[in-house]
């Protein structure tokens, strides 16, 4: 009997430990989307083409979270796509980020879109850079046991794109602009479920920017590429499965030509997400370049034979843009309500809705929570104690948030147990 019972609460210890909820990540370089130029014009880059062309690849892969890059910033735009591609035969349950443009060269800007069925976007910022904007989204994962357990599942995707050109100086400004991420990043410490994803325009693994993603000098904050696949991309066969760009072999005016022969587009992950301790873990082997079948080095996709994916998605991502999406999976397992005792007793977030006024502390248990709010240089603000309940405890921040755009809040339990959180508003 007793041999009965140990091998069934070994198996009840396998099963709670399964992943109980997937989450597919798909990025994509949209090219120019309702961006007309004198050389991405209504005859060879057609928006409404376009819709139709998304529309196809959407419905083929389905996404949880997708994140594009060269969208056009005005609301219209960005709302058409939702409204056109995505929602779409019946579908109402995603939603988009909110637009910034601080950058210089912000008329094509960084977008996401996500199922609200899984994840609630909490909060978001951006950076700005001598380019574009680097955007940070930060979701939540929703559990059916929220309400026992008082914990959630958070994710942060930072969409970025990077400057163009083989040059040294576009190089250089590559590096600068990822200097301005990891020095923000560092500013936190230690990233926990991050993805760095987007158009990175990097011919080589060596390059400085690639460089200080996956090899900066802070461990901490590190990423790390889930293929495993460093090296000198550009041309070579050897990384043939993974290039993103071009999808054609000839340029139609808009759309560069040469064939499949870089690997420009990116998602890179945290260590967290590569070794699942915080929750969320990356799948094995989901990682692709969608439409690449690893045989078409300098190669249109659609020439001769590729049956990676069925041929209209297949013609819609050689039509609709010189780039192809890149994918990946995550295996997510929601907290416990026992995990969570065993750690800290408490989660803390801003949610974007209420434009930073508010902070909720999700409290796992009753009594005194002490708050200590600093700004980024490390000065002590404010500092106060609430009498928590059990569940959510609404606190108003409003009259610090004003002169403040960063904060960083340090909260004690009542059994003393200490956690730091950051604050991106």
């Amino acid at each position: 009997m007793k041999t009965i019972l140990l091998f069934l609460a070994s198996l009840l210890l396998i099963l709670s430990l399964k992943a109980q909820e997937t989450i597919k990540i798909m990025q994509y370089n949209l090219l120019n989307y309702n961006n007309y130029t004198d050389d991405c014009t209504q005859s060879n880059n057609n928006v409404s083409n376009k819709d139709e062309y998304i529309k196809t690849i959407f419905n083929h892969v389905l996404p949880d979270i997708f994140t594009v890059c060269e969208i056009n910033q005005q609301p219209l735009s960005v709302d058409r796509l939702l409204n056109n591609a995505i929602n779409t035969d019946g579908r109402t349950n995603y939603a988009r980020g909110n637009i910034t443009s601080y950058s210089p060269y912000s008329y094509l800007i960084n977008m996401v879109y996500y199922n609200t069925d899984k994840l609630v976007l909490y909060n978001y910022t951006a950076l700005p850079t001598n380019i574009r904007d680097i955007n940070f989204y930060m979701f939540y994962v929703k559990d059916p046991n929220l309400a026992q357990t008082k914990d959630t599942v958070k994710i942060t995707c930072i969409v970025m794109h990077l400057k163009a050109g083989s040059s040294a100086a576009n190089k250089n400004e590559r590096a600068a602009e990822i200097k301005i991420l990891m020095n923000y990043l560092n500013a936190f410490g230690k990233t926990s479920n991050y993805i760095a994803m987007g158009d990175l325009n990097t011919y080589s693994a060596s390059e400085e920017c690639y460089q200080l993603l996956v090899n900066n000098d802070n461990p901490d904050i590190r990423f790390f590429d889930p293929i495993n696949k460093p090296g000198s991309w550009q041309d070579n066969y050897g990384f043939a499965s993974c290039h993103t760009q071009s999808t054609r072999y000839e340029s139609n005016g808009c759309a560069s030509g040469g064939g499949l022969d870089d690997r420009f587009d990116h998602i890179l992950t945290s260590f967290d997400i590569i070794s699942g301790e915080n929750n969320v873990k990356y799948t094995n082997d989901s990682y692709i370049a969608l439409g690449n079948d690893g045989n078409h080095l300098n190669q249109s996709i659609n020439y001769g034979t590729n049956n990676s994916v069925p041929s209209n998605v297949l013609t819609a991502l050689y039509e609709n843009s010189d780039h192809l999406p890149v994918i990946l999976n995550l295996d997510i397992t929601f907290p416990t309500s026992t995990s969570n005792f065993s750690k800290v007793p408490f989660d803390f977030y801003i949610p974007f809705e209420t434009q930073g006024d508010k902070a909720i502390l999700v409290a796992h248990c009753d009594g005194n929570f002490n708050i200590e709010i600093f700004n980024t240089v490390g000065s002590l603000i404010k500092s106060f104690a609430i009498n928590a309940s059990q569940g959510y405890n609404y606190i108003d921040i409003s009259d610090i948030k004003q002169n403040n755009s960063l904060l960083l809040f340090r909260i004690t339990s009542p059994d003393g147990k200490i956690k730091t959180y950051k604050s991106f508003k």
